[in-house]
């Protein structure tokens, strides 16, 4: 009786050992898996950002073209757009 309840428990142990050895192997895929998933979410994020950095770049170069092609023009525009919103800021506090 001694013996097979011996047995019985040598052989529960050794399952737990195995069912511990599986949790940690899953928890081990478990984390590559939120790795390689946040990786994947932050390139995907990041190739519209990318784009927009480029656009925002390539309207700010167009805009430095065209201040130096036309720098009377761009001082006026920006004396002109510099008096309408001291107007608008003005009329706002009275």
């Amino acid at each position: 009786m001694a013996s097979a309840t011996e047995a019985d428990i040598q052989a529960l142990q050794e399952q737990l050992q195995q069912l511990r050895s599986d949790f940690a192997a899953l928890s081990a895929t478990l984390k590559d898996l939120a790795r390689h998933g946040l990786d994947e979410a932050a390139q995907r994020a990041s190739a519209p950002g990318e784009r927009a950095w480029a656009e925002v770049k390539r309207q700010a170069d167009a805009v430095t073209q065209e201040i130096e092609e036309k720098p009377i023009a761009s001082a006026l525009t920006a004396f002109g757009i510099g008096l309408v919103l001291g107007v608008l800021v003005n009329g706002r506090r009275g």
